[in-house]
């Protein structure tokens, strides 16, 4: 008969051994995302639809809801004509009714570009050089200006002329960031039936779309069957807006079976410390990060690897992200040429060639608080500016709350993604600014010794260090487990065997 003695030591040991029970069997859980991805073309009315299928491979459990827009900012603008006089003169500011019309008619040098040729939209909202014309307007590639690709952006400009059919298609205006208005409704097919008495605005349902608010919790977790699809139905309300929405329900994927023992170990001792509280010193918090440095350049896509290290699994159990970004202020080139009188600066005179060309990469606009001393009364740039406020008059866009990309990430211990489709960043993670919670994982994600995380990443807008940051908990090798009073040791009861 067992003593009391042996009842306890059986319980500690039950509560310290990272290994299953003999004979037990569970089935292998993975954090996973579906994300519906829907073009939208601006026209109010218009229907959009898309399908996820749930793969054969197991069941997927939705339990939170959330959405982002990934929005084309950029619009074409027609360069004006390049005045022979300064800008100082009465014959230069001839007024906006005597520039309708009037177009570029030589070919032209883009370090010579002035910014009186730019409209008085695009210096207000923001600018910058075509990203598709760099060949054109640059004389060597990112790599051999800045070494290591995405290091450096200050490059040379082309001595040789641009032809002035393309005087639309060298630099871009880029609109302010909008607040979508959609009509939306979700039907399972797997069941038949719609989530919703009819279609739900997506403000009222899902909040900001900038991805400030935490995602939605559903009231009650959804199961979607192997096999089964999803059917997600937009109306658009917006009119103008152009982009690709994405609608993501977070979850996890039940698998049949568990291709790895260990996995079951590690997910066994995350269970035990999770349920009894232990804080033991095998188990300590611990982040992994991915980190990229952004070009800034649409469609460039970047992967990087995580190694898992070989002293214990680690869990992750939520996912956080940042985006690093040099100073907004521009800083002008101080032996640039152009016209200044008594310490005063004629706006409309400067040359694209005074300014970084990093930040007319990245996108410049004068500051809200200087427009209304660097236009006149009449809409033209002030002839008469201060020379000393030049370097305070002007901000790139390149800020941390209007990145764009999207992502996916890959486990190579298991050989799975945890995703069906790249997501963007705002539908999966949220701001980027800092301004959200930490995404929980809907279940921690079990990374085995020795793997590792692969993430890639498709730039869409923004330049700088990106961080994409696992949190959650090592865990260390597992101590011997306890002698039972009165029991043989295991090797010598083998031995006897």
């Amino acid at each position: 008969m067992m003593s009391a003695q042996q009842a306890r030591a059986r319980a500690a040991h039950r509560r310290t051994s990272p290994f299953p029970p003999a004979g037990s069997s569970s089935e292998s859980v993975i954090p996973f995302d579906h994300a519906a991805s829907f073009d939208l073309k601006g026209i109010p009315g218009n229907i959009v639809q898309d399908v996820i299928n749930i793969s054969s491979e197991g069941t997927f459990v939705a339990v939170a809801i959330g959405y982002g827009f990934e929005e084309d900012r950029a619009r074409a603008v027609k360069l004006g004509p390049a005045n022979s006089l300064g800008s100082n003169s009465p014959e230069s500011n001839p007024g906006p009714a005597a520039a309708v019309g009037r177009v570029l008619t030589n070919d032209f040098l883009p370090s010579k570009l002035r910014l009186s040729q730019v409209p008085v939209a695009a210096l207000i909202e923001g600018f910058r050089l075509n990203p598709n014309f760099d060949r054109l307007i640059f004389a060597d590639t990112p790599q051999t200006a800045g070494g290591r690709r995405g290091v450096s952006r200050d490059r040379n400009f082309s001595a040789l002329p641009i032809p002035n059919t393309f005087d639309e298609s060298i630099i871009q205006r880029i609109k302010p960031l909008e607040e979508i208005s959609f009509l939306f409704s979700i039907v399972d097919s797997g069941t038949g039936r719609e989530l919703q008495d009819e279609p739900i605005h997506n403000l009222a349902s899902l909040g900001k779309s900038n991805g400030e608010r935490p995602f939605r919790m559903l009231a009650q977790p959804l199961t979607f069957q192997p096999r089964s699809t999803i059917r997600l139905q937009i109306i658009e309300r917006s009119e103008g807006v152009l982009g690709t929405l994405f609608i993501v329900l977070y979850g996890y994927k039940i698998l049949g079976s568990c291709p790895e023992p260990l996995a079951r170990a590690l997910s066994a001792t995350a269970s035990a410390a999770r349920a009894n509280g232990n804080s033991s010193s095998r188990i300590v918090p611990f982040d992994y990060v991915s980190k990229f440095q952004l070009t800034g350049t649409p469609g460039n896509e970047i992967e990087d690897e995580v190694p898992i290290n070989a002293e214990g699994g680690f869990v992750a159990t939520s996912i956080g992200y940042g985006l690093g970004v040099d100073s907004l202020d521009v800083t002008l080139n101080p032996f640039a040429q152009f016209a200044t009188a008594e310490g005063k600066t004629s706006l409309g005179d400067v040359p694209f060639s005074a300014f970084p060309t990093g930040a007319l990469q990245d996108g410049i606009r004068i500051r809200p608080n200087f427009v209304r001393i660097a236009f006149t009364n009449g809409g033209q740039l002030e002839p008469l500016f201060p020379g000393d406020l030049l370097n305070r008059a002007f901000e790139r866009l390149n800020r941390p709350e209007d990145v764009s990309f999207r992502y996916s990430i890959f486990d190579t211990g298991t050989g799975r993604e945890l995703q069906n489709q790249p997501i963007n960043n705002i539908a999966g993670l949220g701001i980027a600014n800092g301004d959200r919670p930490f995404k929980p994982l809907a279940r921690p994600l079990m990374l085995l010794p020795r793997s590792t995380i692969r993430v890639n990443v498709e730039e869409h807008f923004g330049r700088g260090t990106l961080f994409i940051v696992f949190q959650g908990y090592k865990l260390l090798d597992a101590p011997a487990a306890p002698q039972i009073p009165g029991q043989m040791p295991v090797a010598r009861r083998r031995a006897r065997r």
